[in-house]
């Protein structure tokens, strides 16, 4: 046993010897040492942030000893009570750190054993040798400012660089550099380039004519004519934006409770027309966070701003607004942390970061930003939860504005001098004077809505229920963020079914007053609502019904047991899910006319003043008047205001932010808890960060500006490195979504800054970046895989050689559908359900729930739609997604990951639109093929590889073909059932059509050919 050689605090024993030291009886490094220099960021920190600073880190309230290892000032200073140094540069001897990780007694060694950490003999070894050679230190890589490093002067086969780009000379260095025996690959193969160019731009195969025009277009800027054309294609955007929709969680549903549909869809479009006009990367940031603050937003720029409500909510009863509150705002800091700047924030939210030099007062500063939202974060359970604007297409827009011309015209003649029609309107008035035996009916007033469950909302009261008389004046207080007050309804008329009413699992009122003189009997009533209905007349309930229905005349007839003079009824329609609406009728003979307007008719038309004449008049014309012309001119209106509604209730609505005026305060939560408010905190960005400007506003505006400044280290490394990732699998930093002490470091540090700094230089311009990347030789490389390269370097991180992984499951059935000839390529739009099996969204769902079941769309011009416009149910993916790794979009999704599993061979050989896409494949080939003598199987090779057919490619398809078709032709049945999927169900193959059932076994067989040629792994690489 050794005797200890310290006392205090740091009671340790002296390091055992280790031959990978090579140190002096000194305890120093020997003077014919030769290893060369010891790369602190890459090399040395990685080993501290894993192993040490969890208990010597940031983290101030786990920190041990008082000793930070993450800061070279704390490291090398004398601890006061043992009087020792964790770090005496050049000395192994004095060292705290190499005695306590070089000891045998468990009581001193580091980690310590209970930690679960332990330290590797080459990890010791390299500790030692970084303090032998001074423990030089640095700070963290990615929170150096962005320089643009020299270029490498060659590149192998370019003595003079003046042919490489750029990204091929950092490559080549390292290559060199490595000490490795790579080389780079030669060029790939122009088939395979031209299909991983386009699938990389646009997410789409080639065809085969592309290619073939590729290939015969010998000039020295055919590959890059190539890259310009795929980057004008509105697809560029589709694809673009679908990696981009991971990142920010965009999902189709609310994401918790009843997961009911949300309408965002237009944010998703605003992203892919952002890349497809290559809006600049800085107002592509700026836009998303703080568009709203921008000087006279565009209607695009409210519509980005659904960035900051992409984030899961609920409705479900029994949550506290409050907690809901701080919840929606922690997910927008944490995506905006990891988005922009590759920052683990939400790891700040109940303490200081152990790894990073991040502190709750950090994460709660910029939660300050994020936490004046002028809306209830309750959700209500509905598409529109507010604040939200109206997206109106082109075409909406026009009808809108011809609508409103049309009615104005109307109305205008309408309010004309009408002599005769005023006639009319005496004898009206006298006629109604004397009437001794009236009923009239007031207009509807409306008042709504209030969400809530179905249960509460048949067993609760709310608003005006319980009452005895109705107060037009008063207004509530509404859980989705806003007041509701009674609203004059005088369109709605009786007899006729008025859908529309707001609220997707919500209770809404109308109220009308009935006025009758001597009643004799009980007024018959028929009432129609969607969903349950309770009927008030005078504070008394005479009616409840829970049911779950549409709207419809005779659901409900009752008696009205009407008294003398005035009478208050009032109905509640409570909807469980869906749409809401009301049917109202009475066989009485009566005139429905306002108080207003009987106030009015009884004063006399002597004694009105000018306005009152005029409402009067109005309201003959347009309610009471029975002129065949004037009826004409009032149904012509009608007709004309119910089509403005139509249009008007089918624009798409979108999430957005709206600024409170008053700004919320911020406090540190302890242990990140809702109701745990410590001291209140104002707006700062991460002081660890260069600091905001002082001309930026203290907003969320400033704060997207801040993220842009040239000084900011994060924003343009992130950016840089997601997008590097889109082309090769792995980013320059593997972990794209963990810049810190914690992620991985970059493969390719210089290469990292080189391009930050020109896309940042660049004006932000993405395609310019995108174009540099495609362009190197680094891309284009052939992906063939040699066993060297798996020997040297497997995960290709020293980018020896081309891309080659499986396509993402959007590509692959996009791929499908294209080569199947099935794809409807129109871009943006409402989502869509392409068919799936029926009881996956009921296996979650609750019987509330407007997705509690699936319904398949059936035309085809939403059920072919690329796979970006899938409807996306967060707590049931799209199956043909999740399957392949797709993220249910809960949380932000930087990467992918990619596995391989039985299922997914299953799914791409037996799913229905799988089988389809085969069906359509073989269809094409047939039909285009009968006469010209090329064979079917040739055909489809082509049309799918890209290239020709080899002879043992032949005979393996042509094999299967017989072996098929004499299969079919003993089972017709099975041969019709495989062939009638999907779109081709309801085909017409009748005699007259080459598909009719004396050529269903060819068909079939040339399906399951098709089958096989889809599923073949270079038809499901990127090679």
């Amino acid at each position: 046993m050794f005797t200890p050689l310290r006392s205090g605090t740091f009671m340790v024993l002296p390091a055992l010897c280790f031959v990978a030291m090579a140190v002096t009886a000194t305890g120093r490094a020997s003077e014919g040492d030769s290893l060369q220099p010891i790369d602190f960021a890459t090399e040395i920190r990685p080993i501290l942030s894993d192993n040490c600073f969890a208990c010597h880190g940031p983290d101030s309230s786990k920190r041990k000893a008082g000793l930070r290892m993450d800061e070279r000032d704390s490291a090398l200073a004398r601890n006061e009570k043992s009087g020792v140094s964790a770090i005496v540069p050049g000395d192994t001897v004095q060292s705290e750190l190499i005695v306590r990780i070089t000891t045998t007694d468990s009581d001193d060694l580091m980690p310590p054993p209970e930690s679960g950490k332990s330290l590797t003999k080459e990890q010791v070894a390299l500790l030692t040798r970084w303090v032998e050679q001074g423990a030089q230190w640095d700070q963290h890589w990615s929170f150096k400012p962005i320089t643009r490093p020299a270029l490498p002067q060659t590149v192998e086969g370019d003595p003079d660089g003046t042919a490489a780009n750029p990204i091929d000379l950092f490559v080549s260095r390292k290559l060199q550099t490595h000490g490795s025996s790579l080389n780079p690959s030669p060029r790939a193969d122009r088939h395979d380039l031209m299909r991983r160019l386009t699938f990389d731009l646009t997410g789409l195969p080639p065809t085969l004519e592309e290619v073939e025009a590729f290939l015969s277009d010998n000039s020295p800027g055919a590959y890059e004519k190539v890259v310009d054309r795929l980057l004008r294609s509105e697809h560029y955007g589709e694809h673009m934006a679908r990696f981009w929709l991971d990142a920010v969680r965009y999902g189709d549903t609310h994401g918790l409770h009843l997961d009911n549909y949300r309408e965002i869809w237009p944010y998703r479009d605003w992203v892919i027309d952002a890349f497809n006009q290559n809006l600049p990367y800085d107002g592509f940031i700026t836009s998303q966070l703080a568009g709203d603050l921008l000087p006279q937003p565009t209607t695009g720029q409210l519509v980005a701003t659904g960035f900051n409500r992409c984030h899961v909510t609920t409705a479900e009863g029994g949550s506290i607004e409050e907690e809901v509150h701080v919840r929606n705002v922690v997910e927008r800091v944490v995506a905006t942390g990891t988005v922009f700047m590759g920052l683990t924030m939400d790891c700040t939210r109940c303490h200081d970061h152990k790894f990073d030099p991040l502190t709750m007062e950090d994460f709660y500063s910029m939660f300050a930003y994020f936490n004046n939202i002028d809306g209830n974060p309750m959700d209500g359970n509905i598409k529109d939860h507010k604040p939200v604007i109206s997206v109106p297409t082109d075409y909406q827009q026009s009808r809108l504005s011809s609508l409103d011309q049309a009615i104005a015209a109307a109305e205008s003649r309408l309010a004309e001098p009408w002599d005769r029609i005023d006639g009319l309107q005496t004898v009206w008035e006298n006629s109604w004077k004397n009437d001794d035996n009236r009923l009239l009916l007031s207009e509807w007033y409306h008042l709504g809505p209030f969400a809530d469950s179905r249960e509460n909302q048949v067993r609760q009261k709310h608003g005006p229920e319980g009452g005895s008389t109705i107060d037009l004046t008063a207004s509530w207080e509404l859980e989705e963020g806003r007041s509701a007050s009674w609203k004059s309804r005088p369109e709605w008329t009786d007899g006729e079914v008025h859908n529309g009413l707001p609220g997707d699992m919500a209770s809404n009122f109308l109220y009308r007053m009935i006025t009758v003189s001597n009643p004799s009997s009980p007024m018959p009533v028929s009432l129609g609502s969607d969903d349950g209905v309770k009927v008030y007349l005078n504070g008394e309930m005479i009616l409840s019904r829970d049911v779950s229905r549409g709207a419809a005349a005779g659901q409900e007839n009752i008696e009205l047991p009407l008294k003398d003079g005035v009478n208050h009824l009032l109905i509640k329609i409570m909807n469980f899910g869906g749409d809401s609406g009301f049917y109202f009728s009475t066989a009485a003979s009566t005139q429905v006319i306002p108080v207003e307007i009987q106030q009015l008719l009884a004063v006399g038309a002597g004694s009105r003043s000018g306005p009152d004449i005029k409402t009067v008049r109005d309201f003959y014309r347009s309610r009471i008047g029975t002129d065949p012309e004037l009826v004409s001119l009032r149904t012509k209106l009608g007709e004309l205001r119910e089509e403005r509604e139509n249009v008007r209730r089918s624009v798409p609505t979108t999430l957005v932010w709206k600024e409170r005026v008053e700004p919320r305060p911020a406090y540190i939560l302890r242990r990140g808890e809702y109701d745990q408010k410590g001291r209140e905190v104002g707006r700062r960005t991460p002081a660890a960060l260069p600091p905001m400007k002082e001309d930026f506003p203290n907003d969320r505006l400033g704060f997207a500006m801040w993220l842009t400044m040239d000084e900011h280290p994060l924003t343009a490394r992130v950016a840089v490195n997601r997008i590097w990732q889109q082309f090769f699998g792995t980013g320059i930093v593997k972990t794209s979504e963990d810049f810190g002490s914690q992620g991985e470091p970059p493969s390719h540090p210089d290469l990292l800054d080189w391009l930050a700094a020109d896309f940042r230089d660049s004006g932000w311009d993405v395609k310019h970046l995108v174009k540099m990347i495609v362009m190197s030789g680094t891309y284009c490389q052939s992906s063939r895989v040699l066993p060297r390269h798996r020997q040297v370097d497997p995960g290709n991180r020293l980018l020896a050689r081309g891309p080659r992984y499986r396509l993402d499951a959007e590509m692959l059935r996009d791929q499908a559908l294209a080569l199947s000839g099935l794809l409807v390529p129109t871009v943006g739009g409402p989502p869509v359900k392409p068919p799936q099996p029926d009881g996956l969204w009921f296996a979650v769902g609750y019987s509330g729930s407007n997705t509690v079941r699936f319904v398949a769309d059936k035309e085809p011009g939403k059920t072919h739609r690329r796979s970006l416009y899938t409807f996306h149910k967060r707590t049931s993916p799209p199956p043909q997604m999740s399957t392949f790794d797709g993220p249910s979009r809960e949380a932000c999704v930087m990467r992918r990951e990619r596995t391989n599993t039985p299922m997914q061979a299953l799914l791409l050989m037996n799913d229905q639109q799988y089988v389809e896409t085969a069906a359509g494949l073989a269809r094409l080939a047939l039909s285009g093929n009968r006469g010209s003598g090329e064979s079917p199987a040739r055909w489809m090779f082509r049309r799918c590889f890209l290239r020709d057919p080899s002879a043992a490619e032949m005979e393996i398809l042509l094999s299967a073909y017989h072996s098929q078709l004499a299969d079919f032709q003993s089972d017709i049945p099975a041969a019709r059932q495989l062939v009638s999927v999907g779109i081709f169900a309801e085909a017409d193959d009748g005699p007259d059509s080459p598909f009719h059932s004396a050529v269903l076994p060819e068909l079939a067989a040339w399906t399951m050919v098709a089958n096989l040629i889809l599923n073949s792994d270079e038809i499901l690489s990127k090679n």
